[in-house]
């Protein structure tokens, strides 16, 4: 049983007030709080009735009787094998379906598209063409401007990124 002083004197298993650093109010709440843990403890070892008028012991004698109790059912050892088989094995056939579906409608979409393109491309280049807009010299000037950014940007994230690697390599690796 942890009893004060029992210990080494940095035991974190001996009550917070025998500790060197803890005084004054907190100090009385923190020896309050472990007295009520001892007594919860010792009556839920003794199996004693529950105190209604108490309900601070009642929860710490229910976390003991929680923490005694054994779980009810325990992982199997092979946990992560047995999913893994599971995610690699062979889909249900409602995924299969899906999954054949969705192969034929995109096959489908996409002879459609080929279709329309086919009939009516000829007609859509001109109107396309008269959309494109004339290049002047001061959108070369804009475009410029916008190549730096970018690159001005790129070259940023490349920095962040080396300093992060750097934080984070051991000080022996460096």
């Amino acid at each position: 049983m942890n009893t004060p002083g029992s210990h080494r004197p940095d035991d974190p298993n001996d009550p917070p007030v025998s500790r060197p650093g803890w005084r004054g109010l907190d100090a009385l709440r923190l020896e309050a709080e472990w007295q009520a843990q001892e007594r919860a403890l010792e009556q839920e070892r003794r199996g004693l009735p529950l105190d209604p008028a108490d309900s601070r012991l009642a929860e710490y004698r229910l976390i003991a009787r929680a923490l005694r109790t054994p779980a009810m059912e325990s992982v199997p050892y092979d946990l992560a094998a047995q999913i893994v088989r599971h995610v690699e094995g062979t889909p249900a056939a409602g995924e299969l379906l899906e999954r054949w579906l969705l192969r034929v409608l995109a096959t489908v979409f996409a002879l459609a598209a080929i279709a329309v393109v086919g009939a009516y491309g000829a007609q859509w280049l001109p109107a396309f063409a008269r959309m494109w807009p004339t290049l002047s010299p001061q959108s070369a000037d804009w475009a410029g401007l916008l190549v730096g950014c970018l690159a001005v940007s790129l070259a940023w994230q490349g920095v962040v990124r080396l300093m992060r690697q750097d934080a984070e390599m051991p000080a022996g690796l460096a």
